[in-house]
């Protein structure tokens, strides 16, 4: 099967489309695929991968890219397999690229598959008035790039549910989930390089794998801070939370063993870090929802994740007795990571059906077995 994946961002470009991207092609490739990637131009060296072919186009998403974009495309023999990954943002034009979306309007002879990423910018009480303007657009583009899909996806239930409102009542949209990065060591009892090797007497390891932007560490100091008054508890803080240690450690000079911060790490050495806590703490100031990136590595880790609900966690997650839910106060949250601390087997436990479900609904090969049986062979 031949597969033409359109992406506004792709490696060595950083973010999570050009992570997700890079995944699900190789995986397509690795299912004897052929796949075609078509991205904008990089002067950094494009990662090599058997059997997909990288395309770059002119940088801008305008006229120019758009008509490059066609000439590649017709030099292939239709019917095409083309899958998008949409983001609404990623395609410039300030966010609102109409042109591209009345592009995928009038593609002809081909399966058109479209990932919604993102769907639409929100609309917020008191918020300026352009962001009610790009919130309407959105929804716009979002409405015209339906129909012209065979199949539309997206990772979570609250996109899910917009995007069922703005599509048209005989169209399915579906659900395909995002997948990690990260390589993780799936033997058990085993400790890859660039971690820290458990010894007896150690510390019980509280891991948090963030970006650690602003509304991530306010969540979490009040957390972090009730959690530590525990002394035989650790936290290790995996990304780039420098800043944010000695913010508290400041305050709390008491604490400043037992909290530390790896600085920022590249995917592919961060399954050490992760696999070498007991716990991971991952919270998010709407929840725990399948299209967090973090919340999905964790996941996919092997180590119980400790999370709180939110308005928009999905129902698989809530259902799947994948992650311990708790009540989001700092001393619930703490509870319960301690009842993980004094109970070695449901902890083990809890961990195992993560990797589990990570495995049947978020594993890149998952998600590219979902995409071949829409695909055209040919």
């Amino acid at each position: 099967m031949i597969w033409h994946i359109l992406t506004g961002e792709y490696p060595p470009q950083p973010g999570g489309v050009s992570d997700y991207t890079y995944e699900i092609a190789k995986a397509l490739a690795a299912d004897e695929n052929i796949v075609h990637v078509w991205a904008p131009s990089w002067s950094a060296a494009v990662p090599s991968v058997r059997g997909v072919e990288i395309h770059q186009l002119s940088r801008g998403f305008g006229l120019r890219w758009l008509l490059e974009l066609s000439r590649g495309l017709r030099s292939f023999p239709g019917p095409q397999n083309i899958v998008v990954q949409y983001v609404p943002h990623m395609y410039g034009w300030k966010s609102m690229n109409l042109a591209f979306c009345f592009w995928l309007a009038v593609q002809r002879n081909c399966k058109l598959i479209v990932m919604f990423h993102e769907v639409a910018y929100p609309f917020r009480a008191g918020q300026p008035r352009k962001h009610d303007i790009l919130a309407i657009v959105h929804r716009i583009m979002a409405w015209i790039v339906l129909r012209s899909a065979d199949f539309a996806f997206t990772s979570n239930d609250s996109y899910h549910d917009l995007l069922r409102q703005l599509a048209p009542s005989s169209s399915a949209v579906g659900t395909l989930r995002i997948c990690s990065n990260i390589p993780f060591n799936t033997l058990a009892g085993c400790v890859s390089d660039g971690g820290v090797e458990k010894t007896e007497n150690r510390n019980f390891v509280v891991g948090v794998f963030s970006s650690f932007g602003r509304d991530i560490c306010d969540l979490l100091k009040p957390v972090l801070v009730c959690i530590l008054e525990n002394p035989s508890i650790r936290v290790v803080l995996i990304g780039p939370a420098r800043a944010f240690v000695d913010s508290l450690t400041t305050c709390l000079p008491g604490v400043a063993g037992r909290i530390s911060s790896t600085g920022r790490v590249e995917a592919s050495t961060a399954g050490p870090y992760l696999q070498d806590c007991d716990v991971l703490l991952q919270l998010y100031p709407d929840g725990a929802c399948a299209a967090r990136g973090t919340l999905i590595s964790a996941l996919a880790s092997g180590v119980p994740v400790v999370t709180t609900r939110g308005p928009v966690t999905d129902k698989l997650l809530l259902e799947s007795g994948a992650l311990m839910f708790t009540e989001n106060s700092a001393a619930d949250i703490r509870a319960t990571i301690e009842s993980l601390q004094s109970d070695g087997e449901s902890a083990r436990r809890i961990g195992d059906r993560g990797s589990r479900l990570y495995e049947e609904h978020f594993h890149s090969k998952t998600i590219a077995s979902a995409l071949s049986q829409l695909g055209i062979k040919f």
